[in-house]
């Protein structure tokens, strides 16, 4: 990608940006205040605030993070290596693999990984399977997740992911998408610490009372396509558990301008 259409991208992304935030701004208030010499927006205030309201968040980090704007090509380069594949059939849809295995495979559910590890890195059964880790927190009894990581971070996004597909104790088959020749669109910027885009995340109303914070990590997500590229952005996932009803929900926060992100329930 020549430096002309990396800012090209970079321009758009950022016009977008700006149009997400005024949007974000207008359906969900202000922007929160970051200066805590206001008290009552003090961060010790505001997690008082989240204990009287039974919302359990556990150790948070003060420590700002780093990350990039980058991008990514839409190719069909998953596509052009499927004749590499054996023992499954696949289809190739909106940049994805989808394919089901010939023979269906025993899963150790206590050690998913394990089992897994072989296939990921067999050629013949996954394309580029070096490219993921197994990551355990976006894993569920359902769905056993290998993402590929950006500068040190997992991606948060099915574009970037191996996702197996598990019945009664048994892989059926995947889902997969691959982030290619991902590039940053300009220079390393700080991101908000842990605890900021929490308090954020509670400003915006979005923390359940009588909840518990089971697990949070700075990912990378899709922010827009342009230009036959997809611009992915620093996110902090925060994975939430109702403690009244039992339900499980997650919330994101866009770690450069703590913007509240979609939302999936479980």
């Amino acid at each position: 990608m020549n430096f002309k259409r990396i800012e090209w991208i970079f321009f758009v992304a950022f016009i977008a940006l700006d149009v997400f935030l005024v949007s974000s701004y207008f359906q969900q208030g202000p922007v929160p205040d970051s200066n805590t010499n206001r008290s009552e927006n003090t961060t010790v205030s505001v997690l008082k605030s989240m204990r009287d309201d039974q919302i359990n968040v556990g150790k948070t980090s003060d420590e700002a993070g780093n990350g990039y704007y980058v991008s990514s090509p839409n190719d069909n380069d998953l596509k052009s290596k499927g004749s590499n594949l054996h023992y499954q059939n696949w289809n190739y849809n909106n940049n994805l693999i989808n394919s089901t295995f010939a023979t269906m495979i025993k899963l150790n559910t206590h050690n998913p990984q394990k089992t897994l590890k072989t296939i990921v890195n067999d050629p013949n059964q996954i394309i580029d399977g070096k490219d993921y880790k197994y990551c355990e927190a976006l894993s569920t009894s359902d769905t056993i997740v290998y993402a590929q990581y950006i500068y040190g971070k997992p991606v948060y996004d099915e574009a970037g992911q191996i996702r197996f597909h598990v019945k009664n104790g048994y892989v059926e088959g995947y889902t997969q998408g691959h982030l290619k020749d991902v590039q940053p669109l300009r220079g390393e910027r700080k991101t908000l610490s842990q605890k900021r885009a929490l308090i954020w995340l509670y400003q915006y109303n979005k923390l359940p009372s009588n909840s518990t914070v089971e697990w949070s990590h700075l990912t990378y997500s899709k922010l827009l396509s342009v230009n036959g590229n997809t611009v992915y952005i620093p996110t902090w996932v925060f994975y939430i558990k109702n403690d009244a009803s039992g339900s499980t929900m997650y919330r994101r926060i866009n770690a450069f301008t703590g913007a509240v992100m979609d939302e999936e329930n479980d």
